[in-house]
């Protein structure tokens, strides 16, 4: 196109953004000032409430490296600094603040509130999880949250704690032009697997944002930003069915984007941000920043004078720590943009530490009592405890199980390997500290959805794990299910007479091999370990981000004394 071309393009655009505005009873003063726009957006998600630095293991050359990474004292350290240091910021979060370790389960969203209260946001995203305690809990959070709060289609009524809390937009200035910042929470996810009240409506994801976009366009807004915590893959969708969608800032899926091959991270896409079309042919970028505070993302936007994307890219920052002595960490973070070695911010520590030396105290908290050792047994008389000789298996790990289920609204039974349980439950006062050493790995409780026929192989292949393998830690329990397990038996042969518990009635039925059901378990065993090959095949899985121990936990705060499942409810009907 020539030089004459191009001009007659440009003011063809500037008149008919002159003649809109006229038609939407704009005055020509909203577009008189019409030029490009450089912004970057800082962002994260999905921290759920892990506050302090992790370990994680890496793979640098060939090599096993051991790194600290994140916390969210660094957090706040990334975040205040790429505030100073680029032009128009803008500072979102996209959900899932809570829920996902002691400091929530202890303090409830007290301690994020404060150490999200160190950063100047200008919006924050509800997630499914903010409601996972219900609409009165949520709201205390988010009285002492300093932001304003986004959810275009969570829809509050009078009745609820949570009226006039959460808001379906928000509009900010950037370089004197207006910027609309439109939220969305996942629906379906949020109703059904968490704990809103009756009082809260979840409408249509992409609805909600198509409403609100056409509403903001009469005001003469141009660009427009969707906070979304809706999941990579939904965030792609929405994009093609939304006209007027600049940018998405997601959450929900946890995913990493950009290339970690040379730390040896699998990350969801080598591309950060994904830029792809919107229903009306125009670019849109797409961006997310993994999860748990190891990181924060920062995109780099520049919209021509229209109010469409030019271009857009950057990084999302892992962080690492400022004192690490690792010589392969550190040599490999100097070649790559995407590694940063990240001092904590004092004031978060500070808070940080206050909060630290009361966990450490609650940990010895008495939260129940058992008049009786209650034993464990990987297999059937195996005597792995001490103690016990148990003609059934395990007394603790079905009543661990028994806590899964109850802490789901939707699992029709739960599964717990031998293995996840590192002993039985001594006599007298129980301690946090005690289920910790019961169950001390970092485990979530995972929900999904199975056939009967799919349950059985599953149940399969854990005993084939335990008796071809000689891995007794496959040894399968559960709660709500229950079967005969006969190890003479050749591999797919073992479980028989596979019954189900039915909550209506709470009676046991025979397992229906084409029926869906909704199985809970802890995410080792979700992810394939320990021989539970067909959790891997398993699709559209959610993470409850429920602490597994902490579940157990809940579980004994509810009972006067702790006693074993009753045999009716033990999941293994005999064993030869």
């Amino acid at each position: 196109m020539n030089n004459g071309w191009k001009m007659v393009s440009f003011v063809s655009k500037i008149g008919f953004m002159i003649f809109i505005a006229i038609l939407s009873g704009c005055s020509t003063k909203d577009i008189s000032h019409l030029k490009p726009l450089k912004t970057t957006i800082i962002h994260i998600n999905d921290h759920h409430s892990h506050i302090n630095s992790e370990k994680i293991a890496l793979n640098i050359d060939n090599e096993a490296v051991e790194a600290e990474i994140g916390g969210f004292a660094r957090v706040v350290s990334r975040i205040n600094e790429l505030q100073k240091r680029k032009i128009n910021p803008i500072t979102l979060h996209a959900g899932d603040a809570l829920q996902g370790t002691m400091y929530y389960t202890v303090f409830k969203g007290e301690v994020d509130a404060k150490l999200m209260n160190l950063i100047s946001w200008d919006a924050f995203e509800l997630g499914n999880h903010e409601f996972d305690d219900g609409d009165d809990e949520l709201n205390r959070f988010l009285k002492d949250l300093n932001t304003t709060v986004l959810a275009s289609n969570v829809v509050v009524n009078q009745n609820s704690s949570l009226h006039n809390r959460i808001k379906p937009y928000k509009i900010i200035i950037r370089d004197n032009q207006k910027i609309a910042i439109i939220g969305i929470d996942v629906a379906y996810k949020t109703k059904y697997s968490s704990r809103p009240s009756k009082n809260v409506e979840f409408w249509d994801e992409i609805q909600s944002v198509n409403k609100y976009i056409k509403e903001l366009k009469t005001q003469g807004i141009n660009k427009f930003i969707v906070l979304s915590h809706f999941g990579l893959e939904n965030d792609i969708k929405l994009a093609f069915q939304i006209e007027g969608v600049d940018v998405i800032i997601g959450g929900d899926s946890h995913s990493l984007m950009g290339d970690y091959d040379m730390i040896g991270l699998k990350s969801a896409t080598k591309d950060y941000p994904i830029i792809t079309k919107s229903k009306d042919n125009k670019k849109v970028c797409i961006a997310q920043s993994w999860e748990y505070s190891y990181a924060v993302g920062a995109l780099n936007v520049k919209f021509d004078e229209f109010g469409d994307i030019k271009e857009c890219s950057g990084y999302v920052d892992l962080l690492f720590d400022f004192n690490t002595k690792n010589k392969k960490l550190l040599d490999t973070v100097r070649l790559y943009p995407q590694l940063k070695i990240v001092k904590e911010d004092e004031k978060a520590l500070e808070i940080i530490r206050s909060y630290k030396s009361q966990l450490d105290k609650k940990q010895k908290e008495i939260v129940g009592f058992n008049k009786k050792y209650i034993g464990h047994n990987r297999i059937p008389f195996d005597k792995i405890d001490g103690v016990s000789s148990l003609e059934y298996g395990s007394e603790i790990a079905p009543l661990i199980a028994k806590a899964f289920y109850l802490k789901s609204n939707n699992a029709s039974f739960a599964i717990q390997n031998a293995g996840g349980v590192r002993s039985g439950l001594t006599s007298g006062n129980i301690t946090i500290e005690d289920v910790y050493k019961l169950l001390p790995f970092s485990n979530t409780l995972i929900e999904f959805k199975m056939s009967g026929k799919e349950v059985k192989e599953l149940l399969e292949d854990a005993f084939s794990s335990t008796f071809d393998k000689s891995s007794t830690g496959a040894f399968a329990y559960g709660y709500a299910i229950r079967y005969d397990v006969d190890s003479k038996q050749s591999k797919g042969n073992r479980v028989s007479n596979i019954e189900v518990l039915n909550k209506t009635t709470d009676k046991f039925e025979p397992i229906e091999l084409n029926k869906q059901y909704i199985v809970i378990t802890n995410s080792y065993i979700a992810d394939g370990k320990d021989g539970y090959e067909k959790f891997v095949t398993i699709k559209d899985k959610i993470n409850t981000y429920y602490d597994y121990a902490m579940s157990f936990v809940d579980f004994i705060k509810t009972q006067p004394n702790i006693t074993p499942v009753c045999k009716i409810y033990h999941p293994i009907k005999s064993f030869k």
